[in-house]
């Protein structure tokens, strides 16, 4: 029987979580076959040692790739050594330090997909869970299982759902535009992009747990770059707002509506940091400024209009240190 579904999955000091996510894998329970496909970006922990057992026990399931040097700190994509090994017809990604709480996600994504051709991609309802595996929280993005319209997909909030609960045709990924990649995280372009081949489903069940704030994860690293580092963090912003100003124009400015509101409110992250509070109040950007809590306003409004008692508060309760968080 040829392989249904290529889980593709990317570790980096991940010894904590990888057995439960490559666990959540071989459980599956399903008609059809899969394989797995794990990418290990040099890490300093056991994460590899464990991979590799699991490869070892199920040399039929999994392949890997190991590498020497980390390939993300070059700004390399990591998943460009996966995609060669694959050979499903659907693919389902899923980080290493997340995993699947259904058994039967592959059937039921895949059963769908099969019997509706129009659909390129497809989601579901997860948990959030702490570096314990405790739940936490959820993610919602599917009040009742539907159907979601190109449009409505596209203008949805980047952070709308779960990676580790996506799936999408192999066939379509391969024609996605490499100049569409932004930044750090290729799974907002890639499913815009998708949206252009298809509608979308999401399940409103819960197949998958992601995983908050994990050392080293992207949301970790966002986190730390906005506090720490912030024209790192910018040049960041700015490869995204790029991003969505070439898909307007990849597709002739039908989705510009949609595309529209996620420019202004990256430009009104920009604004923030850059502590310009003239153009936080012109319009557009106003309109996002203003569902800003009134806390976070308040106090860019003193950084802006009254830098020498923020500066002098930072002395007080950091010392020297807290200096350079202005």
């Amino acid at each position: 029987m040829s392989i249904m579904v290529s889980i593709v999955t990317t570790a980096y000091n991940h010894e904590k979580y990888i057995a439960e996510a490559l666990e959540s894998f071989l459980q599956q329970k399903t008609e059809y076959e899969f394989e797995i496909l794990v990418h290990d970006d040099a890490s300093k922990d056991n994460t590899p040692e464990i991979i590799r057992k699991y490869a070892e026990k199920y040399p039929d399931k999994i392949r890997t790739v190991f590498q020497s040097e980390n390939q993300h700190s070059k700004g390399i994509d990591v998943y460009s050594f996966l995609k060669p090994l694959i050979r499903g017809k659907y693919i389902a990604q899923c980080e290493g330090d997340d995993f699947w709480c259904n058994k039967y996600k592959i059937q039921t994504q895949v059963s769908y997909m099969e019997s509706h051709p129009e659909c390129a991609y497809c989601f579901c309802n997860s948990y959030k869970v702490n570096l314990k595996s405790e739940v936490i929280g959820t993610q919602t993005p599917v009040e009742k299982s539907r159907i979601f319209s190109s449009r409505e997909i596209i203008a949805a909030p980047e952070v709308f759902l779960a990676t580790a609960g996506i799936m999408y045709r192999w066939e379509d990924a391969k024609k996605f535009p490499q100049e569409f990649l932004a930044g750090e995280a290729g799974d907002i372009p890639l499913r815009n992009f998708l949206m252009l081949q298809g509608n979308a489903y999401g399940f409103e069940e819960r197949m998958c747990c992601y995983r908050v704030m994990t050392p080293g994860s992207w949301s970790d690293r966002y986190q730390r770059e906005m506090r720490n580092d912030i024209q790192k963090f910018l040049k960041k912003n700015e490869v995204y707002i790029q991003y969505y100003k070439k898909f307007d124009q990849y597709t002739n400015g039908i989705y510009h509506k949609e595309i529209q509101p996620h420019i202004n409110e990256r430009l009104c992250v920009e604004y923030c940091l850059k502590k310009d509070w003239k153009k936080l109040h012109m319009s557009p950007i106003k309109e996002v400024f203003d569902k800003y809590p009134l806390k976070y306003k308040g106090i860019l409004f003193l950084k802006y209009y009254f830098p020498f008692l923020v500066k002098f508060y930072r002395l007080l309760r950091y010392g020297k240190k807290g200096l350079h968080k202005l």
